[in-house]
């Protein structure tokens, strides 16, 4: 197990105060609500009080990919929604990145240890499920046949991102007999990217060298799948031999792989990194949509999604529009090359143009202004071959939350307070997105019956739906119209297992969500007629929040710290001598937090920036405790000397008159030019 040193750790002043009673703003309880709700299905050990308990520690640490009708990662492969649940696959990689950076800046935020326990749940995983493990079922080195061609594979430094777990013989989770086998199923960078940046968070926060082998590992796994044009493909195991025949590249693989190398590069100082960012970030560069027959145009400086199939498409999605900008700001303040940053305001100001916002807001689309729902969120995506947005119009939650940061990062860089203004809104409309449900609803997860607090829809929507034209087509409307009439036309007729074992009607359920008004009909849309979510979104809601929480509470923390240090200088000043060592540790380390905080600020780790200024803003307080207690000593001690120095002047000028009787005297230097004053 591992243990993140808290900043404080190395201080020689006793009982230092913390931060844990500082107010935490508004953005901050939304971080702490996601946390809480993607950690709550983290698979974890028999006696751990939070997650889904499980007997088989292969299984540890990874989040369940989706819950559908109940059941755990139901309607994948060979297992069908509602039923007795005999296996389930449990994707680890992009949900248990989200779930342990998430906790991280929980800790940050809060200072409180069960975060600490939950993030070494997830660090533990990411340490024995690295290929080559023993643990882990994938071989490094795998050769594979494509095309009548012997193809070799290497995933040496890539994360086992599933464990398939099948029940045993008696048809149920939880007996010794269980078989699980942890294994790289879908080997990409879209689901080993979240997993570096949440150790990249974790080295930043602790220095704790110990991670760099492992961050290193998978950065040479990296750059080796990177398609020598420096693009990135989906979720299969990607050769150059796949480019040759065809495979096309993914956009969302190829923006988040440029800015983590680049995290990458900042951590380790490995030149390799820094070129495969910069080669991807080129690619990014040659196909954004800035040519004349874009202008005037709703993508022009927008970059096509791409698939991993055999055909290229333009039409543009918002989903990696924060690691777009990301990766060139960060390259901007990495080499300055101003490529990267026309690059990067081209494209955020196309952002910008899917935002929805008010009427007399200066940017965005008005279209949905009056809708309060809608306001602040992205459209996902434009289809450039159709020209219309259709159901791209819907906003997810990973665009807003993504976009965040990001957007934040290029104020900084540019000075232009939209970009700040923007995700602020942006900010806002995460806190929105959420369901009012109150209720304890179970949910089939492993050898338990998981009750949370939420909806069937979970605590977040995927996406919300502000286009009423979409929800009609979808049959939402027309089904609540007709469940108002009849409600017994709407009832399931053939109940499945679960239904039946939890006495519940998903029909009736969805009919009680929509037919409270077009809001729920809007933020139901992506499931329907399905009932599901996935854990994962309240990571997302998190990175977004504890972004916008550290950015906007940053400049305070640091400008108090500053102020209480000086005053320190001011009332210490010259009696500096008197301080103890610890008081004086405290304030250099207060002084070292504050430069820390900077570096972490200027590179886009705002939750950080702001645990760092807060962990200086304590050291300085108990600096100036100290040094307000002591000034008083010190004060009299000085009056003790001064009076012990009059009483010595006192005699010595007495044994003086009596020598000035018996010799003539010449006036002092300082007498003269009194006189001469």
């Amino acid at each position: 197990m591992i243990l993140i040193v808290p900043f404080a750790s190395q201080t020689v002043v006793p009982a230092l105060p913390t931060y844990e009673n500082v107010p935490i703003t508004s953005y901050g309880k939304l971080g702490l609500e996601a946390t809480k709700w993607i950690t709550s299905f983290q698979v974890t050990p028999l006696n751990d009080t939070w997650g889904i308990p499980f007997s088989d520690d292969r299984a540890w640490g990874l989040d369940p990919y989706f819950f559908d009708n109940g059941t755990i990662t139901a309607g994948v492969g060979n297992i069908t929604a509602g039923v007795r649940q005999r296996f389930a696959y449990l994707i680890g990689g992009h949900d248990a990145g989200e779930g342990a950076y998430a906790a991280l800046n929980a800790y940050l935020e809060t200072q409180d240890p069960r975060y600490l326990d939950i993030f070494n749940v997830y660090y533990n995983y990411f340490q024995f499920s690295q290929i080559p493990g023993a643990r882990t079922v994938t071989p490094a080195i795998t050769v594979t046949k494509v095309s009548g061609k012997n193809i070799t594979v290497d995933d040496s430094g890539y994360w086992a991102e599933q464990a398939s777990v099948s029940a045993g013989d008696n048809g149920t989770f939880g007996g010794g007999s269980d078989q699980t086998s942890l294994q790289a199923v879908y080997p990409a960078a879209e689901h080993g990217n979240p997993i570096a940046a949440s150790l990249i968070a974790y080295y930043r926060a602790t220095n704790d060298t110990s991670v760099l082998p492992m961050l290193n590992r998978y950065g040479n796994w990296l750059v080796r799948i990177q398609i020598h044009t420096g693009q990135y493909a989906g979720a299969f195991p990607v050769t150059q031999y796949y480019f040759a025949i065809g495979w096309k590249p993914r956009m969302y693989e190829t923006t988040e792989s440029a800015w983590i190398l680049a995290e990458l590069y900042m951590v380790t100082g490995n030149q390799t990194y820094l070129n495969a960012s910069q080669a991807a970030a080129n690619y990014m560069l040659s196909r954004q949509l800035i040519g004349p027959q874009w202008v005037g145009t709703p993508v022009y400086g927008a970059l096509p999604y791409e698939w991993n199939e055999t055909h290229y498409t333009n039409t543009v999605l918002t989903n990696h529009a924060g690691f777009t900008i990301l990766a060139w700001s960060q390259l901007y303040r990495l080499t300055g090359n101003t490529r990267y940053l026309n690059a990067a305001r081209k494209y955020a100001n196309w952002l910008l143009s899917f935002q929805v916002t008010s009427a007399e807001t200066e940017w965005g689309n008005h279209t949905y202004a009056n809708d309060s729902y809608a306001v602040g969120g992205f459209y996902y995506g434009y289809d450039t071959a159709k020209r219309e947005f259709g159901s791209g119009v819907a906003e997810s939650l990973w665009s807003a939350s993504y976009s965040i940061p990001a957007l934040f990062m290029l104020s900084q860089i540019t000075g232009n307070q939209t970009y700040r203004y923007s995700a602020v809104l942006a900010a806002n409309w995460l806190t929105r997105m959420r369901y009012p449900d109150q209720t304890l609803i179970p949910l089939q997860a492993l050898a338990v019956t998981k009750y949370p607090l939420s909806s069937w829809w979970g605590l977040f929507p995927q996406y919300y739906q502000p286009d009423m034209r979409e929800i009609t087509k979808v049959g939402i409307v027309s089904f609540v119209n007709e469940g108002a009439a009849n409600q017994s036309l709407i009832k399931d007729r053939h109940p499945s297992w679960f239904e039946q074992t939890f006495s519940v009607d998903f029909n009736l359920i969805d009919y009680q969500m929509a037919s409270r008004g077009p809001t729920y009909m809007k933020m139901i849309w992506s499931w329907w007629p399905d009932l599901g979510f996935e854990p994962r979104y309240g990571g997302d809601i998190a990175f977004g929040a504890y972004a916008t929480d550290g950015y906007l509470s940053f400049n305070a923390t640091f400008d108090n710290t500053n102020q209480i240090l000086n005053e320190i200088e001011n009332l210490a000043g010259s009696t500096s001598a008197w301080l103890p060592l610890n008081v004086t540790a405290s304030r250099n380390q207060a002084r070292e937090l504050l430069t820390g905080a900077t570096e972490s600020f200027g590179s886009g780790w705002y939750a950080l920036a702001n645990a760092q200024a807060r962990e200086a803003l304590s050291h300085a307080e108990a600096a100036l405790n100290y040094v307000e207690l002591m000034m008083p000593i010190t004060q009299g001690n000085e009056l003790l000397i001064v009076g012990v120095a009059i009483t010595l002047a006192l005699l010595i000028l007495s044994n003086a008159h009596w020598y000035r009787k018996s010799k003539p005297h010449k006036a002092s230097l300082r007498r003269r030019r009194q006189r001469h004053a």
